[in-house]
């Protein structure tokens, strides 16, 4: 099938890394982002990126890109330690999902999320529509707003957890609200230096459980990005990003926000000084019971950079009925990031098809790719959403 065109709905990761993998297989795409630049959103820091991960971008990307990922990945790359809410440590408490040393797998990569956006952008160029989002698809075709649409096209819904085309062709497969919440921000490294800490702690990287809630830690440490660019893949521009304190905190709304409710757009909010600073205060009143310095981290982080989420998962994944229509990552698949799958699992997907629509070039019907794929898709989300559930009770202590 030599004429095939894709339409990636959504500039995240998943979108991005599939439009990455069907350029090298010399497939034509445009990618579709309603929002008007990458950081018109606070949408996360730091990223485990695992072995599946890993091995999606491998596949995806080209070698040097690829490279340039892998150098671009904070130089602490080390889990620290479980502790509770009195800084007693709990070896056993951590999420059978995250990597622990020793393990058999390739170690996981913390990598910056702007930056990864970034690379994954690398020579896409004008292939990568900011400002125009997904109207609707019918039998008529794809509509966008403010651009006329290739006829034919095959529409990749990749738009996320509020998916514009999984409401419209799925409505039943909304995601539900799980009653958990992640406030997350970042802070300057060195802000965990009270020498009541754990070791682990001061070194900025750890799990602290306390009742009804985790707060994860990691210090990115990040090399110097635009000249690893230069040197790795020249023709990239990547961001300068100081190193800094990540931390989020994830538990149930009534444990992490107190009285507090969240606000009815905060998932699709655009940066707010005035939110995030009654983030911060719920931030703070949960942790300084813990101990002081992690309180003061929240204090010392940037208001406008402190977001909050609400944490859905997806049901089981139903048939669809629109031709040309397929999805990817969190559009169908929404889920608890307590066990890190969601992007890796969007990673994981764009690989998949973008390996299978590659053999539509060598004959393959254009047909038997997408069952193929919407089969692998059904049973990875299943098992990724049932992992992170699994992992979110964990880490909240109603695992049993």
């Amino acid at each position: 099938m030599q004429n095939l065109h894709v339409s990636i709905i959504g500039a995240g990761l998943g979108g991005l890394c599939l439009a990455q993998g069907l350029a090298r297989a010399g497939i034509e795409v445009d990618v579709y982002e309603r929002d008007a630049r990458t950081d018109s959103r606070v949408q996360g820091y730091r990223l485990r990126i695992d072995a599946t991960g890993q091995a999606a971008l491998a596949h995806c990307l080209p070698p040097d890109l690829y490279a340039l990922f892998q150098h671009s990945c904070s130089t602490h790359d080390q889990p620290g330690g479980m502790f509770d809410a009195q800084l007693r440590p709990l070896p056993q408490r951590a999420s059978a999902t995250w990597r622990l040393d020793g393990a058999d797998t390739p170690p996981d990569r913390s990598a910056h999320r702007q930056t990864l956006r970034e690379i994954l952008l690398s020579g896409l160029g004008p292939r990568v529509h900011f400002g125009h989002g997904c109207a609707g698809l019918d039998a008529a075709g794809l509509r966008l707003d403010g651009l006329p649409a290739r006829p034919g096209t095959l529409v990749v819904a990749a738009d996320g957890v509020h998916s514009a085309l999984r409401r419209q062709h799925l409505p039943q497969a909304a995601p539900q609200d799980t009653g958990t919440v992640t406030i997350f921000g970042v802070a300057p490294l060195g802000s965990l230096a009270g020498d009541a800490l754990p070791a682990d702690l001061r070194a900025g990287a750890g799990v602290v459980f306390g009742p009804g809630y985790a707060l994860v830690l990691d210090a990115m440490r990040l090399p110097a990005l635009p000249p690893l660019a230069q040197r790795i893949a020249p023709a990239s521009r990547l961001s300068d990003i100081p190193n800094y304190q990540y931390w989020a905190v994830i538990g149930e709304r009534a444990a992490v926000l107190g009285e507090d409710s969240p606000l009815p757009d905060a998932d699709a909010a655009p940066r707010d000084a005035d939110a995030g600073r009654r983030w911060q205060r719920a931030a703070e009143r949960l942790l300084a019971p813990v101990h002081p310095a992690l309180a003061a981290m929240a204090a010392a982080s940037d208001p406008a950079g402190i977001a909050l989420k609400t944490v859905y998962s997806a049901p089981a994944l139903p048939r669809w009925t629109q031709a040309g229509l397929t999805f990817l990552g969190d559009a169908v698949h929404a889920m608890s990031p307590a066990g890190g799958l969601g992007a890796n699992t969007a990673l994981a997907d764009a690989q998949s098809l973008a390996a299978l629509l590659a053999q539509t070039r060598q004959g393959l019907p254009l047909e038997q790719a997408l069952q193929r794929y919407e089969e692998s898709l059904r049973q990875r989300g299943a098992l990724a959403v049932g992992q992170s559930t699994q992992a979110a009770a964990r880490i909240m202590g109603r695992d049993g």
